[in-house]
């Protein structure tokens, strides 16, 4: 076969697989029965017949369209369910207590703890991985400002206190568990907070709740990703690690006193 019969062998695959092909089939044959019709050469009786088969295939092409256009919008739809919600995923809970390796990250991350203190213990005795990272209590100037963002707020030394109580039950928790329960606070507010579970799985979900100045009522919008989010589900894994990353561990190391 010679180059020029491989070029057109291609032109002619792709026009037959063009989308558009029904509409260039309308246009030329509208083209030519418009010739046929002013010369004379095709009589009324045939034109007719012609047009009204030229507006069948126009409406198939509507149709078709419109069935696409619809596609479109559920796809965009159903992508924004999935990606912004106003509450968490009803099974975060157990897919939280089966996970072997979680990272949290927030402010104070209370009610996860406290909702996880049944669940904390078997995953650290089965061999899991747990990280957690909150607000270092001991800034005063960073609980300060925390405080200011937090609805229906306390008092900084409330926020002081309530982080510092969530630290000890963990403290105490590794120390009469054991296991890789690894905890850090950070000496700057995040931007949201991260439930991570099975970050590194194929089957791992990231959980962000966005920080809402003085919400009414639940923090919005929670975004729920998994791989198939990619590379929103990378994005946001990547923040929670740097958070990670950026803390100091729990509790502090005892500084050696110096010798007199």
């Amino acid at each position: 076969m010679s180059h020029k019969q491989g070029r057109v062998r291609s032109l002619v695959q792709a026009t037959i697989k063009d989308e558009n092909l029904d509409l260039y089939i309308l246009a030329l044959v509208a083209a030519a029965f418009t010739v046929l019709g002013v010369t004379g050469l095709s009589d009324a009786k045939t034109l007719s017949s012609v047009v009204l088969g030229l507006l069948a295939l126009l409406a198939l092409s509507q149709i078709k369209s419109r069935k696409v256009t619809q596609q479109i919008r559920e796809t965009q739809g159903a992508g924004s369910r999935t990606f912004l919600r106003r509450e968490f995923p009803a099974d975060l809970i157990t897919r939280r207590a089966n996970a072997s390796d979680i990272l949290l990250a927030g402010r104070t991350m209370s009610r996860t703890v406290q909702g996880m203190r049944h669940d904390l213990p078997p995953i650290l005795k089965n061999g899991g991985r747990v990280r957690i990272v909150v607000l270092d209590p001991t800034n005063e100037s960073l609980m300060a400002t925390a405080n200011r963002q937090i609805s229906h707020s306390l008092g900084a030394e409330h926020l002081r206190q309530r982080i510092h109580a969530i630290l000890d039950d963990l403290t105490n928790m590794r120390d009469r568990v054991g296991g890789r329960l690894e905890i850090r606070v950070v000496s700057s507010i995040p931007s949201a907070g991260f439930n991570c579970l099975e970050p590194a799985k194929p089957n791992g979900i990231v959980c962000v709740q966005h920080y809402e100045f003085e919400p009414d009522g639940e923090a919005s919008p929670i975004l729920a990703l998994t791989r198939d989010d990619d590379p929103w589900y990378s994005h946001f894994l990547a923040e929670a690690e740097r958070l990670w990353h950026a803390g100091s561990d729990w509790p502090p190391a005892v500084q050696p006193q110096a010798v007199p």
